[in-house]
């Protein structure tokens, strides 16, 4: 019976993917007001896919020819610089509308594509806070009225792309909050416990843990994150607490998303490993550079740290690490960039530029901004009117996009030998292009270090004593690194 059920309901997905292949892509915009259009490229499942590996959609073979079934990654993606927008926070009105003003600088910083913290409606029921969090979604086809309307999110989406922009969004998965009509209607997609009442994960109690065990849940949640890309023209996922839902379901859904725009960028919120980065996911965490960053300032050496701005094992051809020193759980529950990192901020920002993968900014760190932004409360931002770091984020964003070594498709990473356990050196290199960090990551000075350039002499783009930040260009040779003294945190960004 099972047998067959997999084989009636992959005859079923055929035919749906024939009918997509046929909708009128003219009709859809114009019913829907979308003025954010996608390149159709649909897929139909080729005879090298078992069909029996196919339920309503979801896979659990990723092995055959199949062409959509080969990880590929957008070409924008290469010069990636990804901005964390926690929309309700980000300005005073905490709506779509306000935060559009802010593209124009966002843009001339560097940032080129935006990830949008949950957009979708809060469930009442079991709120933490007055407002709520995020992730505890009523609707997933739906935008919070506190943010707009959804014509208010298609004319940001619209104005973002026409300014150059890619638009993300931040996708929870694993559960959704206790108003969501699929809890009335379809009581057995979520998990239950022995007294047979929905779960709560962890101790997430305003949601409710979704049943993966159910491939109708599964094939809704797909179509779910379908409207978004086809109807709304994102350009991707953001997928919260990954880790929390099959690995076969995503692979589905990323099928499912690239049949309409392969172009479509993923990044899981987990550590890498093969089986994400192989076909889903583009991007993974790299929560080891951020785990051994944040230590730093307690007086940590940076040995662990060297192995961190290397691509490792886990990451598939064709996956990457996003590198970050915040975001908005390290905000909010750990504490502001400034209390973490201390006078080493700039020291570690720019070495998740530099490292292999893509940089994430996260709302507010332009600007250093000393403060743990609150998650369920009302708390907006104090922007100053020049933030102090912005000026740093477009030189490197700038070097991201001109310097071949520093896209994220180059995954050459070398270590430069220095004789110092505080020092964080390597270089970057595509053809004859070469980016060199080097850095004493110690909250004190150190003295007498040599580091082997493996170059006879370098521009020198970025520097930092410690306190004061230049971006003059000067010229330097190897005998300059030779029995050096370096201040705390003091850092050198060079070019050959």
């Amino acid at each position: 019976m099972k047998r067959f059920l997999a084989i009636l309901l992959a005859v079923v997905m055929i035919a749906s993917l024939a009918a997509c292949g046929a909708k009128n892509e003219e009709k859809k915009n114009t019913d829907n007001g979308s003025t954010a259009a996608v390149e159709k490229d649909e897929y139909v499942l080729s005879d090298e896919v078992d069909k029996e590996t196919i339920v309503d959609g979801v896979m659990t073979d990723i092995s055959s020819s199949d062409p959509i079934l080969k990880h590929t990654n957008p070409d924008w993606m290469d010069t990636c610089v990804l901005y964390e927008v926690n929309v309700r926070q980000f300005t005073e009105e905490g709506t779509f509308a306000a935060f559009e003003e802010h593209l124009d600088r966002l843009r001339d910083m560097g940032v080129n594509t935006l990830w949008l913290m949950p957009i979708h409606p809060i469930s009442e029921t079991e709120k933490k806070g007055t407002l709520g969090s995020y992730y505890a979604v009523t609707d997933y086809k739906a935008v919070n009225p506190e943010f707009g309307t959804i014509e208010d999110f298609r004319h940001l989406v619209s104005t973002a792309h026409d300014k150059g922009f890619k638009v993300m969004l931040d996708w929870v998965a694993n559960h959704t909050g206790w108003d969501y009509a699929w809890i009335k209607d379809h009581d057995d997609w979520y998990e239950h416990n022995n007294s047979g009442k929905i779960n709560s994960p962890y101790d997430w109690t305003d949601t409710a843990e979704l049943n993966y065990n159910n491939y109708e849940m599964r094939a809704e949640m797909i179509d779910c994150m379908r409207y978004w890309v086809e109807d709304e023209g994102v350009d991707g996922f953001r997928c919260d607490h990954t880790q929390g839902v099959p690995i076969p379901f995503w692979n589905a859904a990323v099928y499912k998303l690239k049949s309409v725009n392969k172009n479509i960028m993923m990044l899981a919120e987990d550590s890498a490993n093969p089986n994400l980065t192989s076909y889903a996911f583009d991007l993974c965490y790299n929560d080891t550079f951020y785990s051994q960053s944040v230590m730093l300032k307690g007086g940590l050496g940076a040995e662990s740290l060297r192995e961190c701005v290397k691509i490792g094992s886990n990451y598939s051809e064709n996956s990457y690490p996003m590198n970050f020193v915040d975001n908005h759980d390290k905000n909010s529950y750990e504490g502001s960039v400034i209390f973490r990192y201390g006078d080493g901020y700039p020291t570690m920002l720019a070495a998740e530029f530099i490292a292999p993968g893509i940089p994430l900014i996260y709302t507010s760190d332009e600007q250093g901004y000393d403060h743990e932004i609150e998650f369920f409360e009302k708390d907006a931002v104090k922007w100053d009117d020049e933030p102090e770091y912005a000026p740093m984020i477009q030189t490197l964003s700038k070097m991201k996009s001109d310097h071949k070594a520093l896209r994220t498709f180059n995954t050459d990473s070398e270590l430069i030998d220095t004789d110092s356990i505080d020092m964080l050196a390597f270089k970057r290199t595509s053809g004859d292009d070469t980016v060199i960090y080097i850095a004493n990551t110690r909250y004190e000075d150190i003295k007498g270090v040599t580091a082997k350039l493996g170059v006879d002499k370098a521009t020198c783009v970025m520097h930092y004593d410690g306190k004061t930040l230049s971006m003059d260009e000067t010229e330097m040779t190897a005998a300059d690194f030779e029995k050096k003294d370096y201040k705390a945190y003091e850092f050198y960004i060079l070019t050959v």
